[in-house]
């Protein structure tokens, strides 16, 4: 891996932050994860976007204009040079500043840039599918939409869904609606119509999840983004997650039942082909 601070390039070994940068005090950051294809950075825009949402929800200046963002991704990828492709996490924390959550004793914020080789997924996952469990760990808050270092509440979903081999948990918001996955976003299938929590289910939302539905929508699905409860889960005859590193991956159990007939579903099969095939065309909107 190689990291970029605050615009110095190093290998990781040589890339520290004070202990005293409230990112690491209080999770005080906000952050983005990227991947390219081709080596090219996917869909930076909406990812910038995010970025500064998540910014203005938790009253951070961001220290760099987008244009500087993307030239230092672009030159750490360039020195990292992997051989395939690559995922970035950019992270901006509120600084150095006193052992009180005040923000106001920082100075200066701190830009993280960190870049690593990104693995393919099995083929079995998509294959064969995934087992997800619907975790005990809330998710909710008055940050919960925002990208935030705060991220205990997806530790411990991790570490409930891994006690059960399970490969990934779904969160429940505070009044028990769906909300997210530990770090995607999920999605159920009924007859031709396809069921997702929306931002009033405490939700991040998610780049790949906008770009999935809206081939999803020219397949001729129908999407409802609101608010639904787990018993939606087993009334689904597919299920399926997002995420950038992961793109879609079907899901074909849920606490041990399987979705539908316990494998991946028609309909996931066809959306996966659908977004792969539009990947080329994303790439050109960076």
């Amino acid at each position: 891996m190689h990291v970029n601070i605050n615009g110095t390039i190093t290998p990781e070994d040589e890339a520290f932050i004070s202990i005293f940068d409230h990112g690491f005090l209080f999770g005080d950051s906000v952050y983005e994860a990227f991947r390219t294809y081709q080596r090219k950075i996917f869909l930076f825009s909406r990812h910038y976007d995010r970025l500064e949402f998540s910014a203005r929800g938790v009253h951070m200046s961001l220290p760099w204009p987008k244009d500087r963002v993307r030239s230092e991704m672009v030159r750490t990828l360039e020195i990292a040079n992997h051989p395939a492709e690559s995922r970035v996490r950019l992270i901006v924390t509120r600084g150095i500043g006193d052992m009180v959550a005040d923000p106001e004793t920082c100075a200066d914020p701190a830009v993280i840039i960190i870049v690593a080789p990104l693995s393919d997924p099995p083929r079995e996952m998509y294959t064969d599918g995934v087992e997800m469990i619907v975790s005990t760990v809330p998710r909710g808050g008055m940050v919960a939409a925002y990208k935030t270092g705060n991220l205990m509440h997806q530790v411990l979903a991790t570490r409930e869904a891994k006690s059960k081999k399970a490969y990934d948990a779904i969160l429940l918001t505070t009044d028990g609606y769906i909300s997210d996955g530990i770090a995607c976003n999920v999605h159920m299938v009924q007859g031709t119509t396809i069921k997702t929590p929306g931002r009033q289910a405490a939700i991040v939302e998610g780049i790949t999840k906008a770009a999935v539905l809206d081939v999803a929508g020219r397949l001729g699905l129908d999407v409802i983004e609101g608010l639904f409860r787990p018993d939606e889960i087993h009334r689904s005859t597919e299920m399926f997650l997002t995420s950038s590193a992961r793109e879609v991956v079907p899901i074909v159990r849920v606490d041990g039942k399987p979705i539908g007939n316990g494998r991946p579903g028609p309909w996931t099969l066809k959306i996966l082909d659908a977004y792969r095939g539009a990947i080329g065309h994303l790439l050109q909107e960076n």
